[in-house]
């Protein structure tokens, strides 16, 4: 009579299933290392697009904004004022705003983009009086270097 007892299969034939202790360590140490090269890589490319995305945006803004600041100067901070022009203060992911500095005084101001999410991403488009013909451009947070 045989031993009902006895293992089915001998020790050396058995199935191995599944992944052993040092496999998987392997595999996370592996996966960690390409998530610390990439990651970066991605914040970095992600900030440079939120630029350009704010960049398009004030483009528009600037348009409407120094035609409007040309045409009414003396009256620039109530005749300007983006609600006047039905300009949206917030666009995708940021919120915009214009300022005369000092008030209604002669072509000098600034509008601005911030990142919703965080605002110390900005950038800022200066334009300082009727001498210059362009815009100092600024950007803070992530965006430094991205005019």
């Amino acid at each position: 009579m045989e031993d009902s007892e006895a293992d089915p299969l001998p020790a050396d034939n058995r199935i191995n299933s599944g992944f052993t202790l040092i496999e998987i360590i392997v595999v996370l140490i592996i996966v960690g290392i390409l998530a610390a090269i990439a990651l970066p890589s991605l914040f970095k490319n992600v900030a440079k697009s939120r630029a350009a995305e704010a960049l398009a945006g004030l483009s528009t803004y600037k348009a409407q904004t120094e035609g409007c600041v040309q045409a009414h100067y003396t009256t620039a901070a109530a005749s300007c004022a983006w609600s006047a022009l039905n300009l949206a203060l917030t666009s995708g992911n940021f919120n915009y705003s214009f300022a005369l500095a000092p008030a209604n005084s002669l072509y000098t101001y600034s509008i601005q983009a911030v990142n919703s999410a965080y605002a110390s991403d900005a950038i800022t488009l200066s334009r300082n009086g009727v001498a210059t013909s362009g815009y100092t451009c600024t950007g803070g947070g992530n965006f430094v270097g991205s005019c």
